[in-house]
């Protein structure tokens, strides 16, 4: 059974089938046992199974009763009813996200054993602090249910026999999520995003179509699944896991390892018509996000046409209601044996509605902006950070600025500013930028006086602890500032005669 709450607070439970028709009728807000990390591998699982189960069936209206959802789930493994159950004894058939195994394969070859979800899940934590494991000690069928989602969907490689997905940019990258969302919680992203999948899939002739759920197919761990044999909406699984129940009716998981990745897409470098994943504007690969997250500068270049090719799910569709949109950007970044964090951000994108109506479309006009205002605060930046060098220096003669050491002692001053400047990159100025609300204004003058004020903020609060004695610690001070407020005042002059 799975839980969800609508958006009054009440809790809900149901089968997997009732789960989809509460998603499909805007019902469900929330699933409360999901943690942080599987909610968009949760999303991205429901629906990318509905749309093909709606293409499939050639409907496109979500239907919104349980046995309904039923009868489309079921339709896309007419032969295979087990596939939709998270347990199945007979292990020569598929069980939902479980692969089955191939005629003659021991089960006695599943040696590893997962005592709780947690453990199965994809979270790597070297000190067992970031988010403690083996804590789901009462765990339910949906606890499973949600961590084996995340684990088949979204793992990368983890060592000998521990393949990863095909859907990422090489085994140590990240599947991540770009996409328009509207508000109305969980089940309103899930009808926007079906909708849309399913509307463009009828819209193409040459869709490819192919195997569309991985877990349906036998596995032995020594082949893999020729990428351009499956469907473009195929729902992947990289481990060959079983789960079953102890002699006390708990959940345990068993796994086996495999020789080769479960899709042979090595060379294809994530490029799989993920349709919630950003592309090199080049073509050359998926982008990966870095431990660094979503900042002003992640942001202004996933919204940067020129260089990343935004996602299906990313780009506006007519249907979408514009006064509660956001384009939300999400990863659980993956680093060599390790988890980088998670990281999230959700920019409101509500006002481009204002817009002027011309050519360029909205979503590339943000990321003009953005891009525009993000290099503007790296050249800030750069003026600050050469200022700081002097003061920790001790204001000599000639700066260094290939001193490691004063690198080091003034990067938590860098970052604040970048704190700083991150929390009001959004504002009314940028929307009022984006929209030309305000004829004639000279925004890039007004932005780099606010950039120049948080610098010098900046500046101030660091010479306030900076080292040295009295004497040197006031004529570094006097060189530093003189630096800093010269570079910022022709920097600024520039953009007051617009060069």
């Amino acid at each position: 059974m799975i839980g969800w709450r609508d958006a009054d607070d009440r809790a809900h439970r149901g089968s997997l089938f009732a789960a989809f028709a509460a998603l499909a009728r805007g019902e469900a807000w929330s699933f409360p046992a999901l943690r942080p990390h599987q909610r968009e591998p949760w999303h991205a699982f429901t629906v990318q199974v509905a749309a093909l189960a709606m293409i499939h069936a050639g409907e496109t209206g979500l239907p919104t009763g349980e046995e309904a959802w039923r009868d489309l789930l079921h339709g896309l493994t007419p032969d295979q009813p087990e596939a939709w159950e998270l347990v199945v004894e007979d292990w020569s058939k598929p069980a939902l996200l479980q692969p089955p195994l191939v005629p003659g394969n021991d089960p006695a070859a599943y040696k590893k054993i997962f005592s709780t979800p947690d453990l199965l899940d994809m979270l790597v934590t070297s000190r067992n602090h970031d988010v403690k494991q083996q804590q789901v000690s009462s765990a339910t069928d949906e606890d499973w249910l949600f961590s084996l989602v995340t684990l088949q969907t979204t793992e990368g490689f983890l060592g000998a026999g521990n393949y990863g997905i095909s859907r990422m940019n090489g085994g140590f990258a990240s599947r991540m999520t770009l996409g328009i969302r509207p508000t109305g919680g969980a089940g309103s992203a899930f009808h926007r995003d079906v909708d849309r999948l399913v509307a463009h899939a009828n819209l193409r002739l040459n869709r490819r179509i192919g195997t569309q759920l991985l877990w349906t197919v036998p596995w032995d761990g020594m082949t893999s699944l020729n990428y351009e044999e499956l469907d473009e909406l195929y729902v992947e699984v990289c481990r060959r896991i079983r789960l079953r129940r102890n002699g006390i009716g708990n959940l345990v998981a068993v796994g086996a390892g495999s020789k080769t990745a479960r899709v042979a897409s090595g060379q294809r470098k994530g490029l799989t018509d993920d349709p919630w994943a950003p592309v090199k504007a080049d073509g050359t690969a998926s982008h990966s996000p870095t431990a660094a997250g979503f900042g002003y500068r992640e942001m202004a270049r996933l919204l940067d046409s020129k260089r990343i090719k935004r996602p299906l799910l990313a780009e506006r569709f007519e249907q979408d209601d514009v006064s509660g949109l956001s384009i939300v950007a999400a990863a659980l970044v993956r680093g060599e044996g390790k988890t980088e964090g998670l990281h999230r951000r959700a920019v409101r994108i509500s006002r481009i509605s204002e817009l002027p109506t011309g050519d360029k479309g909205a979503l590339d006009r943000i990321g003009e902006v953005a891009n525009t205002r993000a290099n503007e605060a790296g050249e800030a930046g750069a003026n600050l950070r050469r200022a700081l060098i002097s003061l920790v220096q001790g204001g000599t003669e000639k700066m260094r600025l290939d001193d490691d050491a004063a690198k080091k002692k003034v990067k938590s001053w860098i970052d604040q500013f970048d704190q700083t400047v991150d929390a009001e990159f959004f504002d009314r100025p940028f929307w009022d930028e984006i929209s030309m609300a305000t004829a004639g204004q000279n925004h890039r003058l007004l932005w780099r006086h606010r950039l120049r004020a948080i610098a010098t903020d900046i500046f101030e609060r660091a010479a306030r602890w900076a080292p040295g004695t009295e004497v040197t610690r006031v004529r570094a001070y006097a060189q530093a500032r003189s630096y800093l407020a010269g570079q910022m005042r022709k920097w600024v002059e520039k953009a007051e005669h617009g060069d």
